[in-house]
């Protein structure tokens, strides 16, 4: 709303240094009204006061419209500018609003189209003048109209990545969702037999998470999988798929790595979270991991490799947690 009103407001400066170029001062003076008009508009706007604003560039638009079309003719092209409600229009409002808004729209320019050849130009220019004045009003509705496109673009760019970020990761981490991350297994699954290349998964699970929420609350629990989230993203290659498995678990997939290889590297996180201690307000909190690691294989569902990782991070488990457990 604020872009518009300052748009606005330079297309106006421009209407008074044309009216004052081509001798025309009184109609240049008009314009001094819009910039005010839309001065105001544009401070509302910034105190997000928008429906005042809004409401002011429409006490704007629609009459200066009508004034200039009236005082210079239909062939000015004053008229185009009120073509720049309908996108707007059309994407804040229901269809019903929209589609009587249009109607409207094409009713008043039919309105105005009769009266201004009837009762010819109230303030004519010359030949030349009205020819610039034309082309003038041409040029700043494709400006306008191409600025309002090229920002209606940019939302949906941005609700199409909150849409994906929303569809793919978790919202209290940042990593992958579960669902997110079975998909990219099944294509690495598929890759591996495609290709007969390796791949392996981590399984891991904080220890005695339950007693963390229970002495220190579910917001320090949450600070913990943040902070823990972090340290395995760190340690993980951007070729790598990192996600939050559910409650207080995470799942990596590592293509192009064996058994042992991903063995080494479970052991490599679960040091470097041993040592770095969570940072709260009340102090910290030194956390453990414990993992299941496996291999996956070619013959068999992902089902299966996600089992074999449960098992062995059960393993790890009763055998004192804080350790790697393979299978």
């Amino acid at each position: 709303m604020a872009r518009v009103a300052l748009l606005a407001t330079g297309v106006d400066c421009v209407y008074f240094l044309f009216f004052l170029a081509v001798d025309s001062p009184w109609l240049a003076w008009i314009n001094v009204a819009s910039v005010a008009m839309y001065a105001l508009a544009y401070q509302l706007a910034r105190r997000q006061r928008l429906h005042g604003a809004a409401l002011l560039i429409w006490l704007e638009a629609f009459p200066h419209a009508v004034i200039g079309t009236l005082l210079t003719g239909w062939d000015s092209g004053f008229h185009y500018l009120l073509l720049m409600f309908i996108p707007s229009v059309i994407l804040s409002n229901s269809r019903g609003r929209s589609v009587a808004f249009v109607v409207a729209l094409l009713v008043f320019l039919v309105v105005l189209d009769f009266l201004t050849r009837s009762l010819g130009p109230l303030a004519p220019l010359s030949a030349s003048a009205q020819i610039a004045l034309k082309w003038l009003n041409i040029t700043i509705f494709v400006t306008m109209f191409s600025s309002l496109s090229i920002y209606y673009r940019q939302k949906i760019f941005q609700a199409e990545r909150f849409l994906h970020a929303q569809a793919t990761q978790d919202a209290l981490t940042g990593l992958y969702n579960r669902r997110h991350f079975q998909l990219v297994a099944e294509q690495e699954l598929v890759r591996c037999r495609r290709t007969g290349s390796s791949a392996s998964l981590l399984i891991m699970d904080i220890d005695f998470f339950k007693t963390i929420n229970d002495t220190y609350g579910h917001e320090t629990g949450d600070q913990v999988l943040i902070s823990i989230a972090h340290t395995l993203r760190q340690g993980s290659r951007e070729m790598d798929t990192l996600a939050r498995w559910g409650g207080e678990e995470f799942v990596l997939l590592m293509p192009d790595i064996n058994a042992e290889e991903a063995r080494a590297v479970a052991e490599r996180f679960r040091l470097a979270v041993a040592q770095q201690p969570v940072i709260f307000a009340g102090g910290e909190i030194h956390c453990t991991l414990s993992f299941g690691v496996t291999q996956l294989r070619a013959d068999e569902a992902l089902s299966a490799s996600v089992a074999r990782a449960d098992r062995a991070l059960y393993r790890s488990k009763i055998d004192g947690k804080n350790r790697v457990s393979a299978e």
